[in-house]
């Protein structure tokens, strides 16, 4: 639920806190919540097979994302992981990536492409 922020919380029968929403700093689309560690570090910097380099923060899910490549382990960044291209699922905005396993799924976004949650 990233559009309505706000969820009725049943069992106090008000409304519950609101959850924090890293957005799409081109047009403000929500697309993720759960931040998650890389590796062990909060963010990674990497560069790309065209020399640019990418600062990204990991993320459980990103519902907000929509999927734009086929996946592929061509110069992948964790191994054991194929990576797809994530663009924001509004204006398109390149933001990062998904990456998977047999077992596993998380995103790497490009945290200067989002707006981090107010606090």
């Amino acid at each position: 639920m990233l559009r309505g922020e706000r969820q009725e919380a049943p069992e106090t029968g008000g409304v519950a806190a609101v959850e924090p929403v890293w957005r799409c700093a081109a047009c403000g689309h929500g697309i993720a919540r759960q931040r998650i560690p890389l590796d062990g570090a909060e963010t990674r910097a990497f560069v790309n097979p065209a020399g640019i380099e990418y600062v990204i923060g990991g993320f459980r899910d990103a519902p907000g994302c929509r999927l734009v490549s086929e996946q592929s382990s061509y110069w992948g960044w964790f191994p054991g992981f194929a990576w797809q291209i994530a663009d924001c699922g509004k204006c398109d905005v390149h933001l990062g990536w998904s990456f998977s396993s047999e077992s596993e799924r998380f995103y790497g976004l490009i945290l200067d492409r989002l707006i981090a949650p107010s606090t």
